[in-house]
């Protein structure tokens, strides 16, 4: 599945939008079996569903195949998907599984999993995700004409983390600030899990309401004039 990562601002958020043509879509429904034809399977052999590919990837049929039986379990399985304790057939099946993370930051392009803006070689470098980016932006044009050294470090995929691209951009900088809208600055501690670079500040907001020019402002400029806690909880709106 995939999961679509949004914050309550944006869910609460209304945009007017460019008319939407579906035309201009193509839908792939990812690799199936056969090369376009009709789908049969072969008289006397089985659907394997979870088949070794070289590119680890299974080829699928359309629901009503004849001849296809689907099976499915929640326990480890063969390629037929029937349970299974073998440990040679668990270990590749997890290499398999696992593997799918790895193709698919291959195939993703860079400016879908993460957007850098800024300076190259920053003093700060703020992380964020979802609604926080026009405020941080608009902050960051501020700063700079102060003759501030900022950079934005937008996070558009946290699975599979970007983890070498990510480290080098955050290598680049003098010190890392995280923006978040939770508690604890869950970003931060994935990125510490992943790159294995922990955040100097948490900035944070959880009290409901959105982020703040002003507020993203102060608190970067607090920073840069080494006046900032470690951790800053931001206020605006309450």
């Amino acid at each position: 599945p995939v999961i679509h990562l949004i914050d309550k601002a944006m869910a609460n958020s209304t945009a007017v939008m460019n008319y939407f043509d579906p035309s201009r879509m193509k839908i792939d429904r990812g690799l199936f079996l056969g090369d376009g034809t009709p789908f049969v399977i072969e008289e006397g052999k089985e659907y394997e569903r979870f088949k070794f590919t070289e590119n680890g990837i299974s080829p699928r049929v359309p629901a009503g195949t004849k001849g296809a039986v689907f099976w499915n379990t929640g326990d480890e399985h063969t390629e037929l998907g029937h349970v299974t304790e073998d440990p040679v057939i668990r270990e590749r099946m997890m290499d398999k599984r696992m593997g799918k993370l790895a193709l698919a930051l291959k195939e993703i392009p860079q400016n879908e999993q993460f957007n850098y803006f800024g300076d190259r070689k920053p003093d700060l470098v703020v992380a964020s995700w979802g609604s926080t980016k026009g405020a941080i932006l608009e902050a960051m044009e501020r700063l700079r004409k102060e003759g501030r050294k900022i950079g934005f470090l937008q996070m558009r995929l946290i699975l599979p983390f970007p983890a070498d691209a990510v480290t080098h951009v955050l290598k680049q900088a003098g010190k890392i600030a995280v923006m978040e809208m939770n508690y604890v600055g869950q970003l931060a501690d994935v990125m510490t899990e992943y790159t294995g670079l922990k955040a100097d500040y948490r900035i944070v907001k959880f009290n409901g309401r959105p982020i703040t020019v002003d507020e993203t402002y102060e608190s970067i400029r607090n920073i840069l004039d080494g006046k900032s806690e470690k951790r800053v909880v931001l206020t605006h709106g309450a």
